[in-house]
């Protein structure tokens, strides 16, 4: 991690702001010997080693100006990781953005802990959880994404809107970034490198997406459009990286958490919706 963030800092893109720059995401997984619901005698211990692997290393790049963010994983590691980013950000780590999963029950009740000072990455999850503690269908995730967005930002959170779904995009926008007029400055909109959404990120990027849909609007509304025309909103790809020995790991571990993924690539592959 810190040889990559080494790289990031000598390679930065060129931005005007800090939302628009190149960033690291990791996995508490991955600083972690042991799953934080394992009922091991030294799991105290060894989950705050785990955190202080995390500390050094968003540190690291805290000390490089390159920002990361702490993502989200199975059920079994919500509480560590949302408890570990919200002592980080404490601590004074701003550089340091976090997931929540729409697809969990229990993010209705994280989101309260989120204000101006976060930054969210917006996901239905990936990960198949019971239908004891998630939803299961698709598009009530996705109506719930843009429900838990839409709070978010009211309460001041920047938001990263992290889906290949055209409609999610449309609805967050009708729903979301139209009623209260967020400044290009407030959020993003995140893609998955490989998988075909050109003509979306491009009109997105070029601002071409709200002169479309400026048509029937008038007042307020006309004017922020407009503004939204001349600025665009930034577009990032995600690409997941990783030497030999973890990209294959890694790749595995995903599809046993969820084999639709087989399919999902196939699909991408051949321009599918």
């Amino acid at each position: 991690y810190k040889a990559t963030i080494d790289a990031v800092a000598a390679r930065q893109l060129p931005a005007a702001r800090d939302t628009d720059k190149l960033t690291v995401s990791f996995k508490p997984s991955m600083f972690s010997v042991i799953v934080p619901t394992d009922s091991r005698p030294d799991r105290i211990k060894l989950l705050a080693e785990a955190y202080d692997r995390i500390q050094e290393v968003v540190a690291y790049a805290k000390a490089r100006d390159v920002r990361m963010t702490l993502e989200a994983e199975d059920h079994r590691w919500a509480d560590f990781h949302l408890d570990t980013y919200f002592s980080l950000l404490k601590a004074g780590y701003s550089n340091l953005g976090t997931v929540l999963q729409a697809r969990l029950f229990r993010t209705k009740d994280d989101i309260k802990r989120f204000d101006e000072s976060t930054r969210v990455r917006m996901v239905i999850g990936i990960y198949n959880e019971p239908a004891s503690i998630a939803l299961t269908e698709k598009p009530k995730m996705k109506e719930i994404l843009v429900e838990y967005a839409a709070e978010l930002a009211a309460r001041g959170s920047y938001i990263e809107l992290a889906t290949h779904d055209s409609d999610c995009v449309d609805n967050f926008m009708q729903k979301v970034a139209i009623p209260q007029r967020l400044p290009a400055n407030r959020f993003e909109t995140q893609f998955l490198l490989g998988v075909p959404r050109d003509d979306l990120q491009q009109a997105l990027v070029s601002g071409k997406y709200f002169a479309g849909v400026a048509d029937n609007a008038s007042g307020k509304t006309l004017e922020y459009l407009s503004d939204m025309a001349r600025t665009g909103v930034p577009v990032r790809m995600y690409l997941p990286y990783g030497k030999d020995a973890v990209a294959g790991p890694y790749c595995r571990r995903r599809l046993k958490a969820n084999p639709n993924m087989m399919a999902y690539g196939i699909k991408n592959l051949l321009h599918l919706k």
